[in-house]
């Protein structure tokens, strides 16, 4: 069997530019993929400022006159009505509007001003301000017929922009959210039969879990492009397979009375040992380059190399199945078409082109069993909570892939009457 490895290994080092190529390409695309992205999701990149103008066209006073009258028209007993009026003096639809956009943790995010409203359209056409929101006439009226008297609402704000914009799609989506707020506070206090609730202003910001550290993009391209090119190492050392076919050099080895099992064996050791020798060498170059893991403990680094380790037994499965793929097939390009196929599905299953968080569960959950999603998934919650025990699962599946792939591999190898 160590011929056979010693064999391998010395076929793939004298191709010294398809070395290059493993070891450098990947190295090469994290440090794009960073560049091009850098400051995109940096936490301290410039945040957005949105420049809104507020149109009033509401009469607060009117509005309030207008809601008792309504409620005098209707059918209900004096103390329900004299409550009702109670909590509408309460609830200023356009006041709460008006407080919200002048908080302090807002006017980090949006600089809003009252203007009237032909000169706010000229703003906005004019591209000095994003947006302009209108509070329409009979608004409090109609805020408070809802809230308080369950009708359908009339009157909405406005959200006027000249372009569609991320600010724009920002704006709309605070004002939603803070309108649907109000709207499951004053419910609560409609069903518990209590006088309105004080809204409270939602609050901005992410939850951080105790213990846990949010993964950077760079972290993600590094773990996410090291895997896949990792994958194609599988195929690589496969395909070195069609030049022993051309020269006969298999046929040679199997006149020499040699287990086909050792040949096999020789293909698998060799692709652990590169695969392996990858994901070291592009760990180390970006954690030197771009300092991806910054300030992490030697537990991070050894478990690191576990599950590297384990990653690599798995890629050198596949090798375990292409191999006999490669000698049954007469074609060699459709055999290298058949595993670029094979290791381009997985890398997209898998997450290592583009999360795959907005994909189907179902999708989800065939990507977490492939051996690169696997791997991308436990590496990042390794790097968030840094727990033992949670890579004990991870690299027991990875083993039971390589063993899986492994036995197929034996299945599939020609006997030696066929070949």
């Amino acid at each position: 069997m160590g011929s056979f490895l010693k064999k391998d290994l010395l076929v793939f080092w004298r191709d010294r530019k398809e070395i290059l190529l493993s070891l450098l390409l990947p190295i090469v695309i994290i440090l794009l993929l960073n560049f091009a992205f850098s400051g995109l999701f940096d936490e301290g990149a410039e945040s957005m400022d949105i420049d809104v103008a507020i149109v009033q066209q509401d009469n607060e006073s009117i509005g309030l006159e207008q809601f008792e009258v309504r409620v005098n028209e209707l059918d209900f007993p004096p103390a329900e009505k004299e409550a009702l009026l109670t909590q509408a003096t309460q609830i200023s639809p356009v006041r709460l509007i008006n407080e919200f956009f002048n908080d302090p943790e807002m006017k980090e995010w949006v600089s809003a001003q009252e203007l009237g409203k032909e000169k706010a359209t000229g703003l906005v056409e004019e591209g000095e301000l994003d947006a302009l929101i209108t509070i329409p006439v009979g608004f409090t009226e109609s805020v408070l017929s809802s809230i308080l008297l369950g009708e359908e609402t009339e009157k909405n704000l406005t959200i006027n922009v000249k372009e569609e914009s991320n600010e724009a799609g920002a704006l709309q989506d605070m004002v939603t959210n803070y309108v649907n707020t109000l709207n499951f506070q004053f419910a609560l206090g409609t069903a518990a039969e209590a006088p309105a609730p004080e809204p409270e202003l939602p609050e901005g910001g992410r939850e951080v879990v105790e213990g846990a550290q949010v993964y950077t993009m760079t972290q993600y391209f590094t773990v996410a492009i090291a895997a896949l090119f990792c994958l194609f190492i599988a195929s690589t050392v496969a395909m070195k397979t069609v030049t022993e076919k051309r020269e006969h050099v298999f046929n040679r080895i199997i006149l020499t009375n040699s287990k086909p099992f050792n040949y096999l064996m020789g293909k698998i050791i060799s692709t652990f040992f590169m695969a392996w020798i990858q994901l070291l060498i592009t760990f180390t170059v970006t954690q030197l380059l771009l300092d991806v893991f910054s300030g992490m403990s030697f537990d991070f680094w050894l478990g690191t190399f576990v599950v590297i380790t384990a990653f690599s037994i798995a890629v050198s499965g596949l090798t375990a199945i292409f191999t006999p793929i490669t000698l049954r097939l007469s074609d060699p390009n459709a055999a290298n078409g058949i595993f670029t196929l094979i290791v381009m599905g997985m890398g997209m299953l898998g997450g290592s082109f583009f999360p795959i968080d907005f994909l189907p569960d179902w999708v989800q959950r065939i990507g977490e069993w492939t051996p690169n999603g696997l791997t991308q998934g436990t590496l990042l919650e390794w790097i968030q909570y840094g727990s033992f025990v949670d890579l004990i699962l991870p690299i027991i599946l990875l083993m039971g892939f390589f063993i899986a792939c492994l036995i197929i591999g034996m299945f599939l190898f020609p006997r030696r009457e066929r070949i």
